[in-house]
């Protein structure tokens, strides 16, 4: 049972907008929102999670189908605006130091 809740808890975590923010490069992120073809340029690392989210949704209609995950998304939405509440102290101080993390333009 306690492996069981340890595989879901990491198959959940892999899915968190933050979880991706903090654990990727700059790179990995930029592309793996451009790859779905998000409209937007930049995310701030301040609330990264929820920002990520946002982006991902605000995408081409082609590259998401949004009615089937827009459940998913607000979930992980309300799940990563927790996330990003707790490490905040962190982000603020990566804020700060990098700035905004470029989708559009690829630069770092």
């Amino acid at each position: 049972m306690r492996i069981l809740t340890l595989s879901l808890c990491s198959l959940l975590l892999t899915g968190c907008g933050t979880f991706t923010t903090l654990s990727s490069t700059d790179r990995e992120i930029s592309a793996n929102l451009k790859r779905q073809k998000s409209n937007c340029e930049s995310i701030p690392r301040v609330y990264s999670g929820l920002s990520y989210n946002m982006c991902k949704m605000h995408s081409d209609s082609e590259s998401i189908n949004v009615d089937l995950l827009l459940g998913v998304y607000l979930l992980d939405s309300v799940l990563s605006t927790a996330t990003d509440t707790a490490v905040l102290p962190f982000t603020i101080y990566n804020q700060h130091k990098n700035g905004n993390i470029s989708v559009a333009n690829g630069q770092y």
